[in-house]
């Protein structure tokens, strides 16, 4: 039996793909500073570029863990991913963790290190993506996604380097 283009394509919509990103950026700023501004994470549409809404859905314990927000990012593509991020892990100054459910599915960390009298700031995104038209088998999309993700955190480098006044560097200084 012979299948239409669009029958086949549909047909490998049934998997998730999976992605995972890590970006490092080192700043001079202490960890303290760096967190003050990362830890708000419902003020990051006033200085993050891409970062339509933070919605807070649900206020968590004292420390934030259980808080859910409803997210909205947005780069060159024309579509905005709308994701529920849930804080499951919080270590003040030293991690953020969320597992994020929606468009995408998965787990979101920000870990805070003290280096060479700056900080590193470390975001790994482990994700699958959440929406079946995403997982079309169309052999660009991958590197379209990743794309995308590297433009939105372009732009949040360059907004957390405005929020601090203090460079924000793609890797960390040579020792």
């Amino acid at each position: 039996m012979n299948k239409t283009i669009s029958q086949i394509a549909l047909s490998g919509a049934e998997k998730t793909v999976a992605y995972r990103f890590q970006t490092v950026w080192w700043t001079p700023a202490a960890v303290e500073n760096v967190w003050e501004i990362l830890a708000h994470y419902s003020a990051w549409t006033t200085w993050w570029r891409g970062i339509r809404k933070i919605e807070v859905l649900r206020q968590g314990d004292e420390s934030g863990v259980g808080t859910i927000l409803c997210q909205g990012w947005r780069s060159w593509i024309p579509y905005t991913l709308v994701f529920d991020l849930e804080m499951i892990r919080i270590e003040s100054k030293r991690l953020l963790e969320g597992r994020a459910s929606g468009d995408l599915e998965g787990i979101c960390k920000w870990t805070f290190t003290p280096v060479n009298g700056g900080t590193e700031i470390r975001f790994d995104v482990d994700v699958r993506t959440g929406r079946w038209w995403m997982n079309l088998p169309i052999p660009f999309v991958p590197r379209i996604v990743r794309a995308n993700f590297e433009s939105i955190m372009r732009w949040g480098r360059e907004g957390l380097e405005r929020k601090l006044g203090e460079p924000v560097k793609l890797r960390p200084p040579l020792l």
